[in-house]
């Protein structure tokens, strides 16, 4: 064989040596940085959840004992008044029964004396039109319970354990303060017992339908649950690893199978008044579910990119991470207004959120709706609707300062961060955004029904209405419906139970 056979015959061979190290080179970046990406999503994620969890924890378990205190606050006043140390129940009554009326979460006040008897008791809601209940709650005798056990002998304050009402039979954990008469001798205590259903519907609410919230005592009960209270709430975990996670505990985190087979993570508090424990827990198959799809969508952008860079930088020696960085620059903006997308939005709620609970100062939120716009749509066209969208989002860029936020929140409505605001002072911005807005002239608004293009803002604000991102938003767009539902081009104002609009467009 002469030295062209053999040098024919090597050819092909280097020539796949080439390829193959071409090969590795390109693929060995990708694979790690695939690896990488995927445990930085999962990880923020994570932290993400843990953070909501602990906020939602602590939350419930303040909002608790502040019930349990304003409640004993309640009981003290009515213990040390004359008719109730008199035992003059006679008068006593008509007074427990205008108590009673202003507290709703109040199921049952009562003067038990020292041996268990029920002398007089008021309880609320269509159980007061009762006779027969009326009837039971004069001839109970509570001295088996716990309520009884622990109250007939505190000096202070004392909270029961679960149980249900042998009145009405709804969930109830009992208050208690102990009375003396004028000579000092301890005649009985006054007891109210909370209503747990509605403790539950006031504090245990979610907009979420992953997350779960429960009220657990220190005998492993369920106290209350935002899921399937009345399948749940009475029975007990004690002894579970769920359970021996929080005992000895003020607050934690962790990992476990909810009472209803689902894989959650979990963040707990205990709280001051009782020895109850908050706790919150995220179902975990969500959160895997958002790093595959953030994931695949980061690829989906960014391995085509990343095998051009790769290439530019083995040939002709392109900055990889100029590339990247201007690329994921292009993915947190929307291409039509220029303002910041919802991706965007995410990342600076939390961090701004995260600041004002550190230095404990306010932060609102704006949600903006077009009205009427696929009316407006309709008669322009859809070139006519876009330039309407960039018009909008450059008044709300000019209305706002530098540190606050404008985002395309999708379709014809926006959003805006305000950092460091009160509500007060959002309303006003949102008030001088609406009239800009309505007197700027649009073409072809002439078709709208008010004659011009206006828009609806709904104002929510931290911490007064809510605490984390998404139930802000949530208050801030139930605002925003309540202004489209009174008539459009105005601002609602989220109000604690009330929701409020102002301006009248005519």
């Amino acid at each position: 064989m002469d030295i062209r056979e053999r040098c024919n015959g090597k050819q092909p061979l280097a020539l796949k040596y080439r390829l193959l190290i071409l090969l590795i080179v390109m693929v060995l970046p990708f694979v790690g940085f695939s690896i990488y990406k995927a445990l930085e999503i999962d990880k923020r994620y994570t932290e993400e959840a843990q953070r909501q969890n602990i906020t939602v924890a602590k939350g419930v378990a303040h909002e608790v004992d502040e019930y349990i205190g304003a409640t004993g606050d309640v009981l003290i006043s009515i213990a040390e008044s004359d008719n109730i140390r008199k035992q003059n129940f006679i008068a006593t009554k008509p007074w427990l029964d205008r108590i009673i009326a202003k507290y709703p979460y109040y199921h049952l006040i009562a003067f038990v004396d020292v041996y268990g008897n029920v002398k007089v008791a008021s309880v609320s809601d269509v159980w007061s039109k009762s006779e027969d209940s009326q009837r039971l709650a004069k001839t109970l005798n509570v001295s088996d319970t716990a309520c009884y056990a622990r109250g007939v002998v505190a000096s202070d304050i004392a909270v029961g354990d679960f149980m249900y009402s042998r009145i009405t039979g709804l969930p109830v954990v009992h208050v208690t303060y102990p009375v003396y008469d004028f000579s000092g001798k301890r005649i009985g205590f006054i007891a109210a017992a909370l209503d747990l259903t509605k403790i539950q519907k006031k504090i245990l609410l979610t907009d979420s339908k992953d997350v779960v919230i429960s009220l657990i005592d220190d005998k492993g009960v369920y106290i209350a649950r935002s899921k399937e209270p009345k399948k749940w709430v009475g029975r007990t975990i004690f002894g579970d690893d769920r359970f021996k996670k929080m005992l000895g505990k003020k607050e934690g985190l962790y990992d476990a199978v909810s009472a209803d087979g689902t894989m959650r993570m979990f963040a707990f508090s205990t709280m001051k008044n009782v020895p109850w424990y908050a706790r919150s827990g995220i179902d975990k198959d969500v959160i895997h579910k958002k790093v595959t799809r953030e994931l695949a969508y980061h690829f989906a952008v960014f391995i085509p990119l990343l095998f051009i860079a790769i290439a530019g930088w083995l040939w002709i020696g392109r900055d990889v991470n100029r590339l990247h960085n201007q690329t994921q620059q292009l993915t947190l903006q929307d291409p039509l207004t220029g303002l910041w997308n919802h991706r965007k939005l995410v990342q600076d709620f939390e961090r701004e959120l995260k600041s004002a609970r550190r230095n404990r100062c306010d932060v609102s939120c704006l949600m903006i709706d077009i009205d009427h716009f696929k009316v407006y749509n309709d008669n322009n066209g859809h070139q006519a609707g876009d330039e309407a969208l960039r018009a909008v989002a450059d008044i709300l860029g000019r209305a706002v300062r530098e540190t606050d936020f404008v985002y395309r929140y999708g379709g014809e409505e926006f959003c805006v961060l305000l950092p460091n605001t009160d509500k007060e002072a959002a309303s006003v911005l949102a008030e001088r955004i609406r009239f800009n807005i309505e007197r700027t002239e649009f073409e072809g608004e002439e078709s709208q029904p008010s004659g011009c293009l206006t828009v609806s803002i709904g104002v929510a604000a931290y911490p007064c209405d809510a605490i984390s991102k998404d139930n802000l938003i949530s208050c801030a767009d139930k605002s925003l419906y309540v202004a489209k539902n009174d008539g459009r081009n105005r601002v609602a104002v989220r109000c604690e139970s009330a929701t409020h609009t102002f301006h009248n467009a005519g």
